[in-house]
Order: C-alpha cells, then sequence, then structure tokens
C-alpha cells in the first residue's frame, strides 16, 4: 500500500512532493521491492533532472524491468552524455530477453545521438533497431530520421523515412526539416514536394513543419507558393500562433511581400518577437524609415531588442545616412547590453563610416577586445569611402606589419585607395602581395587593379590585365575608357567603346562621362551627341549633370557657343558649377569676352567665396585688349 501511496503522491502532488523525501520514505518502510514505485521515482527524478539520484535509485532496485532501462537511458542521453547511455544500453541487450530493449528505449538512445548528432553510434542503434524489430516503430523511425538530418546525412535519412511503412507527423516534420537545413545542397525542391504530399496523404501537419517548410522561401520568385504555405495556416487556423506568426513574417520579408507583412504586423500581437521580425523585414526589403518607426515603437513599449536585430536596425541607418539614428541606435546598445559582440562593433564602423563621422568609428574601433580582420578592414573601407587615402595605406600598413591576413574585400579597398592618390609605388607592392595571397584571378582584385594602374597612368600594364580577364566587368571597361580618354587616347577609348558593344556588355553612366569626354577633347560633336542620344533611347540612362558638363564642353570647345547655350537652357534642372566652369573654360581659349562674363557671374552666384573666375575673366580680358 505505502508504495501506490506514494507514486500517486509523485504523479499527482503536482512536484510538490521532492522525490528524494518519497526515496527515503520508500528506503525507510521497505518499499524499493517494489519496481512501479521505483519507476515512479525515476520518472520523477528523471523529470527534475537530477541523474545522479536516479543511477542511485536504480543500482539500489532489486528488481528492475524494461520501464526501468528505458527511463534510466533516457534521462542518461539527455543529462549524462551519450557514452553513459550507450553503455546501459549494452548492459540491457546482455540481460536477454527478460528485460529487451523496447521502442521507447531505442527511441531514446536514438534521440541521444541525434542531440550529440553522433552518427557513427546513431548507426550502431539503428542496427540493433532492426535487429529487435522495432526500427518500423513510428516514434523509432521518426526519431532515426531526425538522427540523420541532425548529423547532416541526408540520403540516411531518406532512406529511414522511406523504409518506414506508417510515417508519423514526426517522420514527416523530420525529414521535411531535414531537406530544408540541406537547401545549399539543391534540397528544397524536395522538401515543398514531400510537403505537398503529405497533405495528399491527409497527414495534418503540426507547427513545426510549418515552421520548418517556411524556410525554403527566400525569394520573390517563391512569394506565390510561400502564400499558398500561409493559406493552408489559415484554413487550419493556426496562422494567430506567436512562433508561426514570426515565421510568417520573416518569410514574407525573404520574398519581398511588403503588403503581406504590413497586413500580418495589424493583426499579429504585439510582443517582442513579432515586432524583431516586422523590424528585420522591412530591413531587409529597404522600408528604412518604417523600420526605424519600429524600433521607437519597441522602445517605447520597453521591449527588449537582441543584437542581431540591432545589427539588421545598423543596415538601415547606412542607406539612409542619418547619422544621428546612428547616434540613438548605439546609445541604446552600450546602455542594454554588458557586452557588444564583435560583428555588430564591426557593423557600428561599418555605419559610422558611411555616415561621414570617422572620428566615431575610430573610437569603436578602438574600442573592440577582439579585433579581427572585419574589424581592421571595416575602418580602412571608412578611410577610402571618405577620401582619406593616405590615411588608409597607413593603416594596410600597420595591418601588414601585424601579420593580419587580408581579404578580398580589404585588398579592393586598399587599391582604390592607391587609384585616389595615383600612388604607383604603393600600386605594385599591393599587386605583388596579391600574387602572394594567390587572389589574383579574383575578378572584383583583378577590377581593381586595373582601375589603379589606369588611374596611375601605366595603361600599359591596365590593359595586359584586362586582356587576362575571364571575366571583364563593366567596371574594368569604365576604368580602361576613362584612362584613355584623360592620358590623350581618345581613339582607343571610342574604340574600346566599340568592342564593349560587339561584346553586348550594357555601358553605363561612368562609360559615357569617359566617352563624351573623348569626343569633345577631339572635336567630334556629331559623334558626342549621338552618343548622348543613345544614352536615352538605346540604354534607358538618364543623363546626369556631369554628362551634361561634358556636351557643354563639346560645344564650347568646337566654337560652337550658341549650341552650348541652347543646351544649358534645355536641362531640365539648375546646371552647377561645373557646367560653368566648363564653359567658361572654353571662353578662355576662343576669347570670347560676353560670355565668359555670363559665366562667371553663374559661378559666383553658386559659389561666391571662389576667386578663381576673376582669374579667368582678367586673362580673357588682357587676350581681348591683345
Amino acid at each position: 500500500m505505502h508504495d501506490y501511496l506514494a507514486a500517486l503522491l509523485l504523479r499527482g502532488s503536482g512536484g510538490h512532493a521532492h522525490p528524494r523525501a518519497v526515496h527515503g520514505a520508500a528506503v525507510r518502510f521497505g518499499c524499493l521491492a517494489s519496481t512501479y514505485l521505483c519507476n515512479n521515482l525515476l520518472l520523477s527524478y528523471q523529470a527534475r533532472g537530477l541523474l545522479a539520484d536516479a543511477r542511485g535509485l536504480f543500482d539500489e532496485m532489486p528488481r528492475r524491468n524494461v520501464v526501468s532501462w528505458s527511463i534510466l537511458i533516457s534521462v542518461s542521453s539527455r543529462l549524462g552524455g551519450l557514452g553513459e547511455a550507450l553503455s546501459l544500453f549494452a548492459s540491457m541487450l546482455r540481460c536477454g530477453e527478460r528485460d529487451c530493449p523496447n521502442s521507447f528505449a531505442v527511441g531514446a538512445l536514438v534521440a541521444g545521438c541525434a542531440r550529440a548528432k553522433d552518427a557513427v553510434a546513431g548507426e550502431q542503434v539503428h542496427a540493433s533497431a532492426v535487429k529487435l524489430g522495432v526500427s518500423e516503430d513510428e516514434s523509432v523511425a521518426g526519431t532515426l530520421v531526425d538522427m540523420y538530418a541532425r548529423c547532416g546525412h541526408v540520403g540516411s535519412s531518406w532512406r529511414a523515412f522511406a523504409l518506414t511503412p506508417l510515417r508519423s507527423v514526426i517522420a514527416w516534420t523530420s525529414m521535411i526539416a531535414c531537406l530544408v537545413n540541406h537547401g545549399a545542397s539543391g534540397y528544397h525542391d524536395a522538401a515543398i514536394v514531400l510537403f505537398k504530399k503529405m497533405l495528399i496523404l491527409n497527414v495534418w501537419p503540426t507547427n513545426a513543419t510549418f515552421s520548418s517548410i517556411l524556410k525554403v522561401f527566400d525569394m520573390p520568385e517563391l512569394l506565390p507558393s510561400g502564400k499558398q504555405v500561409h493559406g493552408c495556416l489559415v484554413k487550419m487556423g493556426t496562422e494567430m500562433d506567436p512562433a508561426l506568426g514570426t515565421a510568417l513574417m520573416a518569410m514574407y520579408g525573404r520574398c519581398g511581400g511588403i503588403d503581406e507583412i504590413t497586413r500580418l504586423a495589424c493583426r499579429m500581437r504585439h510582443d517582442v518577437f513579432s515586432r524583431t521580425s516586422l523590424l528585420v523585414a522591412y530591413a531587409r526589403n529597404g522600408c528604412n524609415m518604417e523600420a526605424v518607426g519600429v524600433f521607437r515603437d519597441m522602445l517605447m513599449g520597453h521591449m527588449p531588442i537582441d543584437q542581431s536585430a540591432i545589427t539588421s536596425l545598423l543596415q538601415v541607418c547606412s542607406s539612409l545616412g542619418q547619422l544621428r539614428v546612428v547616434k540613438e541606435v548605439h546609445c541604446y546598445a552600450l546602455k542594454v547590453f554588458l557586452k557588444l559582440d564583435t560583428l555588430l562593433l564591426n557593423a557600428m564602423i561599418t555605419v559610422y563610416g558611411r555616415c561621414g563621422d570617422i572620428t566615431c568609428a575610430e573610437i569603436v574601433f578602438n574600442t573592440l577586445e577582439n579585433k579581427d580582420t572585419i574589424s581592421w578592414t571595416a575602418l580602412l573601407t571608412c578611410y577610402v569611402q571618405n577620401d582619406l587615402s593616405q590615411e588608409a595605406l597607413f593603416f594596410f600598413r600597420e595591418m601588414v606589419r601585424k601579420g593580419l591576413e587580408s581579404s578580398v574585400f580589404c585588398i579592393t579597398s586598399v587599391l582604390r585607395a592607391c587609384s585616389a592618390t595615383a600612388s604607383l609605388a604603393c600600386g605594385w607592392q599591393i599587386h605583388s602581395r596579391v600574387v602572394k595571397l594567390g587572389v589574383d584571378a579574383d575578378n572584383s582584385v583583378e577590377n581593381a587593379l586595373v582601375t589603379m594602374y589606369a588611374k596611375c597612368g601605366v595603361v600599359g600594364f591596365a590593359l595586359k590585365i584586362f586582356d587576362s580577364m575571364r571575366n571583364r566587368g563593366i567596371i574594368s571597361w569604365n576604368a580602361l575608357i576613362t584612362s584613355f580618354s584623360q592620358h590623350g587616347n581618345e581613339v582607343a577609348a571610342i574604340q574600346l567603346f566599340d568592342m564593349m558593344q560587339e561584346q553586348m556588355v550594357c555601358p553605363d553612366d561612368y562609360t559615357f562621362v569617359g566617352l563624351l569626354s573623348s569626343c569633345s577633347r577631339m572635336g567630334l560633336v556629331a559623334e558626342g551627341c549621338e552618343y548622348f542620344k543613345q544614352m536615352k533611347t538605346k540604354y534607358n540612362l538618364e543623363p546626369k549633370m556631369e554628362h551634361y558638363t561634358c556636351m557643354v564642353d563639346l560645344f564650347a570647345r568646337a566654337r560652337r557657343f550658341s549650341d552650348a547655350m541652347k543646351f544649358i537652357d534645355a536641362i531640365p534642372r539648375q546646371p552647377d558649377q561645373l557646367v560653368w566652369e566648363a564653359l567658361l573654360a572654353s571662353c578662355r581659349v576662343h576669347g570670347n569676352l560676353d560670355l565668359g562674363r555670363l559665366a562667371a557671374k553663374k559661378i559666383l552666384e553658386i559659389r561666391p567665396e571662389d576667386p578663381s573666375p576673376y582669374i579667368i575673366l582678367s586673362s580673357i580680358h588682357a587676350s581681348v585688349d591683345m
């Protein structure tokens, strides 16, 4: 009687009776001979995570049955490590038919192998399960599928799934999760097919199934399929489950479904998970002000914001270029987190650089305890982006001195600094380092080298690298065209453009700046007008002020001042200083005093502190008087 009362106490007291107290009472009253009581005590120890107590009780038990072994194997695999659970399983097998392992024991051990990601041990247990005749049991089969999936053995997972005659929803879910998690190997389509088959066979997905399949939809092209899965959720009435709602929002964020995100956000409960998902979704889809609005709403609602969400928010700040918002986010992070991780601090360096605050970028860099290559590269890139090329070159030398690894992105950034300063000597050194690192065949590095040599005036080297490139991007073509144009080889620049068209490379804004400059220097007015016309008609490019400046220079150099003025009057927005400077320079060459006065006046209206118009106008007066 005592043992049954103790068992009822353990199971029905809601956990208020500590199993150690009941264990002690059982010892005093001599009730340990009851296997039923001891098994219930084992279950109670398992629920509280007391492995040592469970093992001690098991060793004290005079009579054990398959349930006793199964409970201890389960608790050992979760708390004591896989080795101890395997040892118990081996001991159980040695007991023979009396305590032959059942599906619960095998399933618990397979789950332990899954947690440890030990495929070798899992295969051994699988073989034992086949021998014991429990491998096709629903719970064991589902656990086997999950075990192989966690170990990355997709083929074995699929075989275990295929050999299961009665597949539980756990087996279906585990198999779908396996295919989804190995989507990089091309299994996403198979996951979708399996999910559809599951529905056809009237196996109703669980929340875990939906959470897995929603991860498949990660691009705009898959938005319709994602909506279909959403429809299934609505039909089953589980759409508003907090975890599934968050997964749906993340899916729509990946697929660019902004309208769906907004509608979901209105219906979902405003908790930290849904708000964080909304913030990340807005950030991913360029809804920058909306993301900042969600951030401020979360602050007002005193919701915690994790560091991954803050990293997404920093990307938004980078796009907006709003330094005030960056500092707001930075202050929040410093206030909330005892320690900021390196990934977040690296993102802060980058965003401060893009907002033009080098001082704050340097402060964040100096506070980093564990500076990695990304940290150094981030600050170096900040210097390059803010035209501090000499500082960038010095910083790169410091990186080399410290023996830090140079990434491809780091190399391309420092080559940009060499291009900006026309530092050929430094460019040579970095090129040799590129060869030493074995990244000279990287397309972005090749583009940067072509640009660097072209900007430094060493066109022969630029052309040599260009000719050896397998994939010539628009950046390389532009670098050569601009270099030929700037160094007096305008014919080659135009020929290069013709070759570019033959190879079906579509020009961009920068291409036409180099092309129109070449036409201007060579006096090719008709050709220049035709190229300018092609920008809109053939390539759908909207001319920028640089292109208008080139055209004014083209007409003015050819002494077609009336055409130049007509062109200026036709510019759809207010001409900037460079347009009038181009006109003034030609007025100086050709002695056009009246138009020179107009150009000088316009420049002084834009920049009254600039003395150069007075100097040029004085020069025109002197030449006319002579």
